[in-house]
């Protein structure tokens, strides 16, 4: 798939992405984490990723007449806990360890406990259920088993990709927005009690020039640890620290597989020419941010390959000192508590399939 005009969105708003898993339910169930055979359009160096990852399982997530799997966007909830959005389905799921359907969340629609584009889910401090959804322009609130139990709508980010709960009503909020004219801010602190803002941060940092090409790249990533952010943006070569507050305290360079690349400049976004759009869906996106338990950093990054998107993985340490730059890589989707790493499984063009594996020491 190449990226449509103005599609920057790379992971969160992938629709298209994982539409081909629907027409393909007719692959028998089975097998297992050992390498096998990858189709041939899939663009993954198998060779590379088993010599980097031990398989320890392969996993599929359960399915049923009204739960199939499109594009899974995944976070860890409580121990053992998968919480699973599907944008394309407009559902939440709970999953247990294993795979097995714990609990549908949410449905189709417009009113209370419904969804239209349900980007994220992650559990508060509180161990409520917290969903973003753009195109309503709200968070959702579900108690911890799944019932609904609350909107915050009117939310001041366009597009809304994301929400990490700060404590005391206040959320952090992944998206652009604010800053001055052309150079959004892709980091919000907003007090859903007092309905401000307190602060925009992380600018787009672009030249003047290439800041119209930019706008189509919303996608940014964030993780709060303790009183610290770690932040990425999607045409930006550097992992930032902030404080929980949003000072800028640290920036460090990552290495890519393969480096972002610099924005070309498109008059107007004027996106006819044919050579523009590849120009455009050839550049390196940085989609994901994961904190490892050892300490480490994981970033995954992906462009597109003219037939579907190809995807990297960086491990680093907090100051940039890479331990593992691994081009086309399946595509990363939850590094758990234990430093258990979920990929996409390489071998199977369905989206419930993972593979979860270690990374491997090296002698």
């Amino acid at each position: 798939m190449k990226l449509a005009p103005g599609f920057g969105q790379l992971f969160l708003l992938l629709p298209l992405l994982g539409a081909c898993g629907v027409e393909a339910r007719q692959e028998q169930d089975g097998g297992s984490a050992a390498p096998r055979q990858v189709p041939e359009e899939l663009s993954v160096d198998t060779a590379a990723f088993f010599a980097a990852f031990e398989p320890v399982r392969a996993l599929t997530l359960e399915e049923n007449e009204e739960v199939i799997t499109v594009v899974p966007v995944i976070s860890a909830g409580r121990t053992g806990e998968l919480i699973v959005v599907d944008q394309p389905e407009a559902q939440v799921r709970l999953y247990s360890e294993d795979g097995s359907l714990r609990t549908v969340i949410g449905r189709r629609g417009e009113g209370p406990g419904e969804f239209l584009t349900p980007v994220s889910a992650s559990r508060a401090m509180d161990g409520r259920i917290v969903v973003t959804d753009p195109t309503l322009s709200r968070m959702s609130f579900f108690s911890p088993e799944g019932s609904f139990a609350g909107l915050a709508g009117n939310v001041p980010v366009t597009p809304f990709l994301g929400a990490k709960d700060l404590g005391a009503g206040r959320f952090l909020l992944l998206g652009p927005g604010g800053g001055d004219i052309g150079q959004p801010r892709f980091l919000h602190i907003w007090d859903t009690t007092a309905g401000r803002v307190e602060r925009r941060f992380l600018p787009m940092g672009l030249p003047e020039a290439s800041r119209a090409a930019g706008s189509s790249f919303p996608s940014v990533s964030a993780v709060v640890e303790g009183d610290t952010i770690w932040a990425v943006w999607a045409l930006s070569d550097t992992l930032y620290k902030f404080s929980r507050g949003g000072e800028r305290l640290a920036e460090v360079a990552m290495p890519l597989p393969h480096p972002t690349g610099p924005v070309p400049s498109i008059e107007g976004m004027a996106m006819v020419d044919p050579d523009a759009i590849d120009a455009i869906g050839a550049i390196t996106q940085v989609a994901d941010v994961f904190l490892l338990a050892n300490g480490e950093v994981a970033v995954q990054a992906a462009r597109s390959d003219g037939r579907g998107f190809e995807t990297d993985l960086l491990i680093m340490d907090r100051f940039g000192q890479a331990s593992l730059q691994l081009a086309r890589s399946p595509r990363l989707l939850l590094v758990d508590r234990e430093d258990l790493y979920y990929f996409d499984d390489p071998a199977s063009v369905l989206p419930n399939r993972l593979i979860v594996a270690r990374r491997r020491i090296a002698s």
